[in-house]
């Protein structure tokens, strides 16, 4: 979907929400101060979305002024979200003096850093998480939503598909994961998600998943001998998901596209445009860097721990030639960027 605000004048707001559907009736729901929603039908005409066959009626705008909303002027933190997915359109800052940068985290890990997003978004004027979840259109918008100059995005891109935004003021930060870490990461997710208890991988990575979900269903993740024939057995389109997943969301321009040694140097010479780069299992660094970034105590923004757990089946990973197999480039990666920042950290 397209969507943006042009203008907030304080007592009249306008902007427009063009939906993924042709035919669909776009509509809003404002959040006001005290809690309360607000649906709104988008009802204000643009004839340009019909002539550019994006809609067909184009009753795509929204106005917000005093008779809609006699106290409109008063909404310091009103919001304003899509109401079929949640998406946010637009916001006024929450906080007195929100940082004014356009910030990429980008998430280099199938499990989330949620707190981290949170933390961080709340000090943002605008701010979207795991917004791959939306599909490429919507995630290309939040990135153009050129009036607004606190905008904080996160989550798991191929970044090969917004490099261009690191050139109009983007900042991009990311945690890197241990190679085998996160494929034992991706290994516990794909059981969990045989048993349907997983919430936040949204329906384009289910589909993605499913094949490795079906693969790893009945395989007990503690049986060294076990796990390793079915690493070995995995088709192509189960390993796809396992193979260096690092390397290629950084160099690659769709899911299923594969990469080789020689996308190593890509990645590292991408990673070094980064603001801030995490590493290991020390996340002070991260945290400090991040906070002075961000002009926030670094303390106080909450990071993923290492679980015991997925340390020990990674630890039975790095023993497999299988799985070494398997993490080849992330494995050239890490060691590249392991020496590189480890004096920096320790």
């Amino acid at each position: 979907m397209l969507f943006n605000v042009e203008y907030d004048h304080g007592d009249v707001l306008e902007g427009y929400l063009i939906p993924d559907g042709f035919s669909d009736e776009p509509k809003i729901v404002v959040a006001r101060d005290d809690g309360t929603l607000v649906s709104f039908n988008c009802d204000q005409p643009r004839p340009a979305v019909v002539q550019s066959g994006r809609h067909a009626t184009g009753l795509v705008g929204f106005r917000l002024d005093r008779r809609s909303m006699p106290d409109l002027v008063l909404q310091d933190h009103l919001a304003i979200h899509e109401a079929k997915s949640g998406l946010l359109i637009y916001r006024r800052p929450l906080v007195a003096a929100p940082v004014q940068m356009k910030l990429l985290r980008l998430e280099l890990s199938l499990l989330p850093m949620n707190k981290f997003d949170q933390y961080c978004g709340h000090h943002f004027q605008y701010a979207v998480s795991a917004v791959e979840r939306y599909g490429h259109e919507t995630t290309l918008q939040a990135f153009h939503l050129n009036g607004v100059p606190s905008i904080f995005i996160s989550g798991r891109l191929l970044l090969r598909n917004y490099e261009e935004f690191l050139d109009k003021g983007f900042r991009v930060i990311a945690d890197i994961p241990d190679p085998y870490y996160e494929m034992a990461s991706r290994l516990f997710i794909l059981k969990r998600l045989a048993k349907g208890t997983v919430t936040f991988i949204g329906d384009r990575d289910r589909l993605i998943l499913s094949a490795a979900v079906e693969h790893f269903a009945e395989i007990n993740l503690t049986d060294t001998a076990s796990l390793n024939r079915a690493l070995k057995r995995a088709p192509d389109k189960v390993r796809g998901v396992l193979f260096s997943p690092i390397t290629r969301q950084l160099v690659t321009s769709y899911p299923e596209q594969r990469v080789t040694r020689r996308d190593v140097a890509p990645a590292i010479d991408i990673l070094s445009r980064f603001a801030v780069v995490g590493y290991g299992d020390d996340n002070t660094h991260f945290q400090d860097a991040v906070g002075e970034l961000l002009g926030l105590e670094g303390p106080s923004i909450p990071v993923l721990p290492r679980h015991s757990i997925l340390k020990e089946l990674a630890r039975q990973l790095s023993e497999l030639p299988v799985a070494e197999l398997m993490l080849e480039e992330d494995l050239i990666f890490d060691h590249y960027v392991r020496h590189a920042l480890m004096p920096c950290i320790s």
